[in-house]
């Protein structure tokens, strides 16, 4: 059986002792029951793995012994920048975690139109470190050593402009009668950047749609079935990964 694999916040891994606290070591020592001698595998968020050895298990802390990290690559040779529309609570996290295990780089809640308003003040600062969480724990979960980026709430207006440089730049909109994504990278070379823009539950409007594609982005359908913004989003990256990353590929 593997070691297990924990997320380790803070200070950056050494070789050494480490005191893990809070909830990894709760769930470490009381949830899974790990003891003294046993072996686990700790990561960063560097790349880097770290294998270590449990030397005392307290009530509240596990203090462990480090060896030092091999850098131990699971990553997409994608850099894939999901600007997605403020969607409702369960819907974000539940895209958060399933975009983390399917590879992402980044993650961009983005203001639009027809998105949610619900992430302002306190309660955006609590959602905001729900997700990190969210997106460590699937990290782990998935062998990845890399944790996305969560950046903060950003406009539309911004989120175009930050897609600028980016190789790929596409909008998925449901009433494009174009495009289609198989058109576009049948004709596309296979770039190593794409940025996505994919709207809320309300979709984006057509004004939306229209800044945009000035700024370079593609309008895309996704067929004629019109999908959730959840089960689009991870269609999406699925085949772009398929196709530009390593989905499919032996381990």
């Amino acid at each position: 059986m593997k070691p297990r694999r924990f997320f380790v916040e803070g200070e950056p891994l050494s070789p050494g002792e480490r005191t893990i606290t809070g909830k990894t070591a709760r769930h470490l020592s009381r949830v899974l029951r790990l003891g003294v001698g046993d072996r686990v595998v700790l990561f960063d968020g560097s790349g880097c793995e770290f294998p270590a050895e449990i030397l005392e298990v307290g009530r509240q802390l596990v203090r462990m012994q480090v060896a030092s990290g091999e850098r131990v690559d699971r990553e997409s040779p994608l850099n894939l920048r999901l600007a997605l529309g403020l969607c409702q609570p369960a819907t974000m996290d539940l895209i958060v975690q399933k975009v983390t295990e399917l590879g992402v780089t980044e993650i961009v809640p983005v203001s639009t139109e027809r998105a949610q308003r619900w992430l302002a003040g306190e309660r955006g600062a609590a959602r905001h470190k729900r997700w990190q969480r969210i997106a460590q724990e699937a990290a782990r979960q998935s062998g990845r050593n890399k944790v996305p980026r969560i950046s903060p709430l950003m406009d539309f207006t911004e989120a175009l402009r930050q897609g600028e440089a980016t190789a790929l730049k596409l909008i998925f909109w449901e009433e494009e009668a174009g495009g289609s994504l198989k058109q576009v990278l049948a004709v596309k070379p296979k770039p190593n950047q794409v940025c996505l823009l994919i709207g809320p539950e309300g979709g984006f409007s057509t004004e939306e749609v229209e800044r945009a594609t000035a700024a370079g982005f593609q309008s895309i359908s996704l067929g004629r079935r019109i999908l959730r913004t959840e089960t689009a989003t991870i269609v999406v990256i699925g085949l772009l990964q398929q196709e530009l990353g390593d989905m499919g590929l032996s381990p």
